[in-house]
């Protein structure tokens, strides 16, 4: 875009999703405060528990702020102003860190003062050594970077998901858990895997006891926390066998048949809607949760899909973390076999397949209409 084709700033409050995401030491937090007033930040893990928190006056204009994780995870920020709530999240690859987590306030952003923001297409002005803060916007989204151009310059501006919530249920809490939704034709899905249940060892199997059991791969819970559960076939049914069924899934909500499946896969045009479905990114750019080298990832749906890997049937060991994904659906597809949809790293496709019933597998859901 040309400079003075830059857009406004809203006034609104606004918080920046930091870039790269996942981080591996730190992160930057910038937000922009509309006016004068208290702001409370609160970064939280993804069952609720509270890890930092900050809450001051703050001045107009854009503040910034550093967060250190304590250990791999995924953090939810909250921030906090008068009339508004604005949320981010940040996954974070650290392993050992014996540190707690905390969050920093660094100070105001010079340079980025909204009094040099655009407020329309022409008469745009600044100094050559400025340090302008781009802030493009996209339905319900936003994205930023600085620069200190000289001339006009083309910018390309990188969006998160550009999948919408359903109307009127943006998100759900289920035990302890909160999802986020997503409107994919005339369907609504979890926009996250399913994280119900009390952790079991994959060596054992999961068991008609009245408890929603899963694995986590590895049998580390964090595993669970970012990319969700792992379940047999029998325990997302609860042990009744009717394609469509709630299950493990919320009130109101069900686990997808075969022919849902297929509905929101035509839906997203077919056999390559694998990397629409995607998160973009991989481990070994320290840009995503994905190993090399993750064909056709845009996450244009806003399906958000992760890398979660499996627990095998045999011997209940997890494989194929950062490399596939599996999910259940509620139909069978012949004895002791029920019908998966999976992605890999190495393609863009997403396909099906009739799988043994006791593979622990990832769960989506869909809203009862």
């Amino acid at each position: 875009m040309a400079i003075n084709d830059l857009p406004s700033i809203s006034n609104e409050l606004q918080v920046f999703q930091n870039v790269p995401n996942p981080v591996r030491e730190s992160a930057k937090i910038m937000l922009y405060v509309p006016e004068s007033e208290e702001i409370s930040i609160q970064v939280s893990l993804l069952n609720g528990d509270r890890v930092a928190f900050f809450k001051h006056k703050l001045q107009r204009g854009f503040h910034s702020f550093l967060f250190h994780p304590g250990e791999s995870d995924m953090y939810i920020v909250s921030v906090f102003g008068k009339m508004m709530k604005k949320s981010i999240k940040i996954i974070s690859t650290m392993e050992d860190s014996h540190a707690g987590c905390s969050l920093t306030y660094v100070g105001t952003e010079h340079g980025l003062s909204p009094n040099k923001s655009a407020q329309s297409r022409s008469g745009f002005s600044f100094s050559t050594g400025d340090t302008l803060r781009f802030i493009g916007y996209l339905d319900s989204n936003t994205t930023a970077f600085q620069d200190a151009p000289i001339t006009d310059t083309i910018f390309t501006f990188q969006f998160p998901s550009t999948g919408i919530s359903c109307p009127g249920l943006p998100a759900v809490t289920y035990m302890g858990q909160t999802y986020n939704t997503l409107l994919a034709g005339t369907q609504c899905w979890l926009r996250e895997n399913l994280n119900s249940g009390v952790r079991i060892d994959g060596n054992q199997e999961q068991t008609d006891n009245g408890i929603i059991e899963k694995y986590c791969y590895d049998n580390n819970i964090n595993n669970c926390n970012i990319y969700g559960g792992l379940y047999q076939w029998y325990e997302i049914m609860q042990y009744d066998f009717t394609p469509g069924i709630q299950g493990i899934c919320p009130k109101n909500w069900h686990l997808p048949t075969k022919d849902e499946w297929d509905t929101l896969i035509t839906f997203l045009g077919g056999l390559i809607a694998g990397g629409k479905m995607k998160t973009p990114g991989t481990i070994e750019g320290g840009t995503g949760l994905w190993v090399e080298p993750n064909i056709g990832a845009s996450n244009e749906s806003g399906f958000s899909a992760l890398p979660a890997g499996n627990r095998y049937r045999v011997d209940g060991l997890s494989f194929g973390l950062g490399a596939h994904c599996e999910w259940w659906s509620s139909s069978e597809s012949y004895l002791g076999f029920a019908w998966m949809h999976y992605i890999y790293n190495y393609s863009e496709t997403i396909q099906y397949w009739g799988w043994f019933m006791n593979e622990g597998l990832s769960v989506r859901c869909v809203y009862d209409y």
